[in-house]
């Protein structure tokens, strides 16, 4: 973008509001050029709450919603303050202290780390809030039910933690962020469970600026988003536990830039998970619960009890983010693209654990016989540069996957991107290395934010 100048215009949260009678909540911002006060951009986000299949909990404290609220206003805000960065950041609703401010800054300068990435945009002097309110929010907790609701996306990793809730004999129910599209209804359909849907209106003026070559687009974090909506959700219809099916995978970085590790999945991390809760249980609820069930695991563990137990939900599952988008569905006969970083990583996780006919079944063509995915599976094995802009696992989990599906087909078996690895990668492969992996790659990790009586599962 030519002449952009992070000091010429202000990023404002500037108010909010609840309506009690359609549970729907609006969101305020603005980008004010700080030389010519007429210049300016406004914006309204509106979440809807009101499913219609659920009763609201029967005791409702609006200062205690008004908390959640606000907290859920800085979170939405970066999806607009990413179309122009600004040194400073007003907010008018409240009055939050140092140490929230901290948390705020850390925060948006992570989740943004791969935007300025790929927008060559430098973080220094970003992200610098400013309270101009003296209205003080105030905490105050309160009883909680103990059910759970298990946030799913309808891949296969949140197909595992319902299924793994269940077998807990726990009560809960389902968690959509968006909207319902046929893919998650025929899973929905499967569960015998109710789907809480709390859907989105974003701002139009910022897909109209997106278009726009005087305005920044790129990647924001979704699953930090759905975290503090997931809170407002939780007061409303009385939940205590919000699980989430965020693996150990997601810890780890994809580039380095400006001394700093880049993590596409920070928002999924276990860093992200602990302080989110931290600061839910400092300023909104003591009694709150946000973990992910599946945090001990490797993605590819997470395959192999999916590919060996839930085949219930082989035809209607599906990772790819190419075919489901924002702002419409692909009626592609295919739920997967078979392009994606995505629908490449899946495959190469579940190919190990399931026969060949179930995995064209599954993604009805041979990934591994694809020409044109050569580069796309180097960069997952790391044979390239970096580690792909997406929610994938490491290079190790694809490395041990190829090695495994290599060491099950005979030699005039071996399709395309295995023959690759055969070149490129088994040669270093030594018997001590492959051990290595295998003892690594499927064992149990940190518990430390999963709920007592969730742990057990790990026990048994």
């Amino acid at each position: 973008m030519q002449n952009y100048n992070p000091q010429s215009r202000e990023f404002v949260f500037d108010a909010y509001r609840f309506d009690l009678v359609n549970l729907q909540a609006y969101f305020y911002y603005s980008i004010q050029d700080k030389n010519d006060e007429k210049n300016i951009l406004l914006f309204e986000e509106v979440i809807n709450f009101d499913d219609g299949n659920f009763d609201l909990r029967e005791e409702m404290n609006y200062d205690i919603l008004d908390n959640i609220l606000f907290h859920l206003h800085i979170a939405l805000g970066i999806s607009y303050y990413k179309l122009y960065p600004t040194e400073k950041l007003i907010i008018k609703s409240w009055s939050i202290d140092e140490i929230s401010i901290r948390f705020w800054k850390k925060f948006y300068k992570n989740w943004l780390w791969e935007f300025l990435f790929t927008n060559k945009i430098s973080p220094k002097n970003l992200f610098n809030f400013e309270v101009k309110s003296n209205k003080i929010l105030v905490k105050k907790d309160y009883d909680v039910s103990e059910k759970a609701l298990v946030a799913i996306g309808w891949g296969k990793d949140s197909i595992v933690s319902l299924e793994l809730v269940r077998k807990l004999k726990i009560d809960f129910d389902t968690f959509v962020f968006g909207k319902i599209d046929w893919v998650k209804q025929k899973c929905i359909n499967q569960t015998w469970r109710n789907n809480m849907l709390i859907s989105r209106e974003i701002s139009e003026n910022l897909f109209t600026l997106n278009s726009s070559w005087e305005y920044f687009n790129g990647h924001v974090p979704i699953t930090g988003i759905i975290a503090f909506i997931m809170q407002a959700a939780w007061y409303l219809y009385d939940y205590q536990y919000f699980v989430l099916s965020n693996e150990h995978s997601a810890n780890f970085w994809n580039t380095n830039w400006e001394w700093i590790e880049i993590n596409h999945q920070w928002s999924k991390s276990i860093e992200f998970e602990i302080e989110f809760s931290q600061y839910i249980q400092k300023n909104i609820s003591s009694h709150s619960h946000y973990f992910s069930l599946l945090r001990p695991l490797y993605e590819i563990k997470i395959a192999e009890l999916f590919a060996k137990v839930w085949w219930k939900y082989f035809d209607s599952f599906s990772s790819c983010n190419n075919n489901f988008k924002i702002w419409e569905t692909s009626n592609h006969k295919w739920i997967w693209c078979n392009k994606c970083p995505k629908c490449a990583f899946v495959y190469s996780m579940l190919h190990p654990f399931l026969e060949q006919e179930t995995l064209i079944k599954i993604f009805w063509e041979d990934l591994y016989s694809d020409k044109s995915l050569k580069e796309l599976f180097e960069e997952l094995m790391w044979i390239s540069w970096m580690k792909p802009f997406e929610c994938v696992g490491t290079n190790e989990e694809v490395i041990y996957a190829m090695y495994l599906s290599y060491k099950k087909l005979a030699d005039n078996e071996k399709p395309f991107i295995l023959k690759i690895f055969e070149e490129s990668v088994l040669p270093n492969l030594h018997e001590q290395e492959v051990e290595r992996l295998r003892k690594k790659l499927f064992s149990h990790y940190n518990t430390v934010n999963i709920p007592q009586r969730f742990k057990k599962i790990y026990w048994e």
